[in-house]
């Protein structure tokens, strides 16, 4: 809770901050933007190995197969990184940019879903 509250203030005075520099100069604006977001992520990247610590232990005791629970790990990591790419370019007034972020990473989640699409034709394909 503590770490949310932080990450949003410090993402909250970086925005007035650059929507003070917007009028004058909007790449130093975008250049803060840009750093606010690598330095956040950094920082929740610190968080890492107690998530995947998390992931593993759900993992073992909800019985499913790697196969199964791996992808979709993967997809919510794809999501995200499609988020955040797709809104900083968005930010920058490049909206066909964030378009293509997001039909790429679209992509990308269909291919990491892959496994579990073949493990549901194979759960159908054995029912008939």
């Amino acid at each position: 809770m503590e770490l949310i509250v932080k990450v949003a203030v410090i993402c909250i005075v970086v925005a007035l901050t650059a929507l003070l520099l917007q009028r004058d100069t909007p790449e130093l604006g975008l250049l803060l933007t840009l750093a606010t977001v690598v330095v956040v992520m950094l920082f929740a990247l610190s968080f890492y190995e107690d998530v995947a610590e998390l992931m593993d232990t759900l993992l073992a005791e909800s019985g499913l197969s790697g196969t199964l629970f791996i992808p979709i790990l993967k997809i919510i990591a794809i999501s995200l990184v499609t988020k955040l790419g797709g809104d900083v370019c968005k930010d920058s007034g490049q909206s066909a940019l964030a378009d293509t972020v997001d039909i790429a990473g679209t992509f990308c989640a269909l291919l990491a879903a892959e496994p579990l699409f073949r493990e549901a034709l194979s759960l159908l394909t054995g029912l008939g």
